[in-house]
């Protein structure tokens, strides 16, 4: 696999598009513009892409691990199937892209916008959304144990199937949310808003709950603690 340096991208990009296999490993790519790139089975363990612009750009089975990708625009991107764990993904902006069967085991989307995303089946064990923008998104089947949702707004987002063991929902609004046959044993919702989400077979045994407003939330075959079947009306 050859190796480049920013200079050697800088050079390329003039002819070519396609970066496709390349080793990237701790390469300086920070506010570039690399828009509509192609950087599939790539290498960029411990990269710099902060505050750069790679909107509509392929990462499809690339290694982005430990990488900061922080302050930049990543637009409609695909991240099928890559390795981004322990990657800094804050305040940056996601919308509309693709993270099907990522590896996101504790990244830090704090204050990203995710919104429109498909993350199914994307594995985000402990991973941090603190107020992240993350309406409509597609988390079916996902992993979120332990994952760090305060005040994030998944407003309309399904979660159908999503594991939620030991997740905090502090403050995060799943107004609308599918949450159907997800598991959400042992997790907190505090002060989160359940408004019209459709909780139906899920189960929440174990959580640790308190001033939730679940008006008009839909719970058919929900497994819950009896004391807590008053805040379900179940």
């Amino acid at each position: 696999m050859d190796k480049l340096s920013r200079n050697d991208v800088i050079r390329l990009i003039r002819s070519s598009v396609d970066f496709s296999g390349y080793d990237l490993t701790d390469a300086n790519l920070s506010s570039l513009d690399l828009i509509a790139l192609k950087f599939r089975g790539c290498v960029f363990r411990g990269a710099n892409l902060s505050g750069s612009n790679m909107s509509m750009s392929d990462f499809e089975n690339s290694d982005m691990s430990g990488c900061d990708l922080s302050s930049s625009n990543f637009i409609r991107s695909n991240f099928r199937r890559v390795n981004l764990e322990k990657s800094d993904l804050s305040f940056s902006s996601f919308i509309g892209s693709d993270f099907t069967g990522a590896n996101l085991r504790e990244a830090d989307f704090t204050n990203s916008k995710i919104s429109c995303a498909k993350l199914e089946k994307a594995d985000l064990s402990m991973a941090n959304l603190q107020m992240a923008e993350a309406v409509s998104i597609t988390l079916v089947s996902a992993i979120l144990q332990k994952v760090n949702a305060y005040a994030t707004s998944m407003i309309g987002s399904d979660l159908s199937g999503a594991d939620l063991r030991g997740a905090s929902l502090r403050a995060t609004d799943l107004t609308g949310a599918n949450l159907t046959h997800a598991d959400l044993r042992e997790s907190e919702i505090i002060e989160a808003v359940l408004i019209s989400a459709n909780l139906s077979n899920a189960d929440l045994r174990g959580i640790h709950m308190r001033m939730a407003d679940t008006t008009r939330a839909l719970c058919e075959g929900l497994k819950i603690d009896d004391n807590m079947k008053e805040f379900f009306h179940v």
